[in-house]
């Protein structure tokens, strides 16, 4: 039966979050999770600014949501026309940044920038690009080549090993509802709820919840 409810989880691309419920004071007190849970959080620090941008306003299943300024710069750049940009690749480069770390979010469990992957352009002129020789190159169709022609022939790098993220499979953590994180360790949850004042242990329920990437891109609000 168990082995059922984890194949299913992972074909619904969700992870596994266990909360501690205080029922005394209807408060969560800290929640559990893995690898793939953490993984996701720390991956927050990698993303653009323009990519958060797009992240909290079309994530939200409830409201749009701002990030002050930088919100209405990203909006800026979506209704301005590209007459006053140099090229259409400048616009696309401004609100579909490329994340450095790309490669490892697509092995993620919940991947959270989900911007089309990566596509790597050379010049459409065989004299300028040869397998035998460097060239330039962008990741944006259509940029100029240093003769003039368009760079919209598309090359394939050679595939880099990525095994794993950021935190190790057997790791276990606590989070905390500001996103502070610690490694759950052999007795950390009884001095944590001394610490944050439960005072009736039998009052605390663990409860298991199925949280969806879109869940967790929330988080990072």
């Amino acid at each position: 039966m168990a082995v059922t409810v984890i194949q299913s989880v992972q074909q619904a691309d969700r992870v596994i979050l266990r909360v501690l419920v205080d029922n005394e004071r209807n408060k969560v007190v800290y929640a559990e999770a893995g690898k793939d849970f953490v993984d996701a959080l720390f991956s927050f620090l990698t993303l653009p600014l323009g990519t958060i941008a797009r992240l909290v306003a079309k994530e939200s299943n409830i409201q749009q949501v701002t990030v002050g300024s930088l919100s209405s710069l990203y909006q800026s750049v979506a209704n301005l026309d590209e007459q006053y940009l140099w090229t259409h690749a400048c616009k696309e480069m401004l609100l579909e940044p490329r994340n450095f770390m790309e490669a490892y979010f697509r092995h993620m469990k919940l991947n959270i920038d989900h911007t089309e992957p990566t596509k790597y352009f050379v010049c459409e002129k065989s004299t300028c690009y040869s397998k035998s020789s460097s060239c330039l190159f962008s990741t944006f169709r259509n940029q100029r080549c240093t003769c003039g022609s368009v760079m919209s022939e598309v090359v394939i790098p050679d595939n880099c090993l990525i095994r794993n993220w950021i935190c190790k499979e057997t790791a276990s953590y606590i989070i905390f509802d500001d996103l502070s994180i610690m490694p759950n360790v052999i007795g950390t949850s009884v001095h944590l709820l001394q610490n944050l004042g439960v005072q009736n242990i039998q009052a605390i329920e663990e409860r298991t919840l199925l949280i969806t990437r879109n869940e967790a891109c929330l988080l990072s609000l």
